[in-house]
């Protein structure tokens, strides 16, 4: 039971993380676009390391998620409402992977950020 509860806190963490990065990041990329100037160099840093904390935050709660459901469940048989749950996960990760890969070829190209 100590192990599920472990694996909860560290889930809850990385969805509350995981959260207030892509919404702290919409709202620095939001501000820029409104004021029509692109961010700093150490803004595109900075939104360059929630990018990654993002992502790393999600591949935490891939890993604690299916770590629970085989603890407490046995499997990833848990019904129709959980797989529209994974679902919706698959498209976030692939969403913030995504995201990752472009700020890198950004970054690489040496291009400030659009």
């Amino acid at each position: 039971m100590t192990l599920v509860v472990l694996l909860k806190f560290f889930h809850y963490l990385a969805l509350f993380l995981a959260g207030g990065l892509g919404i702290g990041a919409a709202v620095i990329q939001t501000a820029h676009r409104k004021a029509g100037t692109p961010p700093a160099p150490a803004v595109q840093t900075a939104m360059h390391i929630l990018a990654r904390l993002g992502l790393v935050a999600i591949i935490i709660l891939w890993g604690t998620g299916i770590w629970l459901a085989y603890s407490l469940y046995g499997g990833m048989g848990i019904g129709w409402a959980f797989h529209m749950k994974l679902l919706g996960a698959t498209g976030l990760l692939l969403a913030i992977a995504g995201l990752n890969l472009h700020l890198a070829r950004i970054a690489k190209s040496g291009n400030g950020m659009p």
